[in-house]
């Protein structure tokens, strides 16, 4: 059976990357977040999200398919335009970054699991996020479409005092959370 040029197109669309071609499926499902957890927190629920390249948590957040190659995770499954990157810090909440590279190898990600960075040099391994509401929000816009700025949360502790990584969060409404990668309609 011989399939005509212009199925094939319509099925698969490509893009080259550095001498590879990639074969993605011209329509991508829907696919469902990843979710802040546990219940009782002023994040639970709130999905993933990306907010000018900052990494963020908002009521409806990004799910078109998740690329867990190569020890990242990336957004949309196929071609993957955005990674979500850690940026170095000597403070154990990390900044946490979209970029059109991936830069970060050390996340262990899938479906129906925990997102966890694994262990570097310079920090243990960690499934502990920090959620913080920016400043540049009023209460009304906040209560609207609330928005919380993520980081990596390397120690456990929640910070108490401002400094140059938290300088654009209101510190003392940041949260500890986890983020689970769901499949479904299941959230752990």
């Amino acid at each position: 059976m011989r399939f005509s040029t212009t199925f094939l197109a319509s099925v698969f669309a490509f893009t080259s990357l550095a001498n590879a071609t990639v074969y993605c499926p011209a329509v991508v499902m829907p696919t469902p977040p990843v979710v802040a957890v546990p219940s009782g927190t002023p994040v639970y629920g709130l999905q993933l999200s990306n907010q000018g390249g900052i990494a963020t948590l908002t009521k409806a957040g990004l799910k078109a398919g998740w690329n867990f190659a190569s020890g990242g995770l990336g957004y949309p499954w196929c071609p993957t335009s955005s990674w979500l990157n850690i940026i170095d810090s000597i403070r154990p909440w990390k900044p946490l970054v979209w970029g059109s590279s991936q830069s970060t190898t050390t996340w262990n990600a899938g479906y129906t699991q925990y997102l966890t960075a694994n262990a570097t040099k310079t920090y243990s391994e960690s499934s502990d996020f920090l959620a913080c509401k920016p400043l540049n929000l009023t209460a009304a816009e906040f209560a609207a479409a609330p928005r919380w700025t993520l980081f990596l949360l390397t120690d456990g502790i929640v910070p108490t005092a401002t400094d140059e990584t938290l300088e654009k969060v209101e510190v003392q409404s940041c949260v500890k959370t986890k983020l689970f990668i769901v499949l479904g309609n299941i959230i752990y």
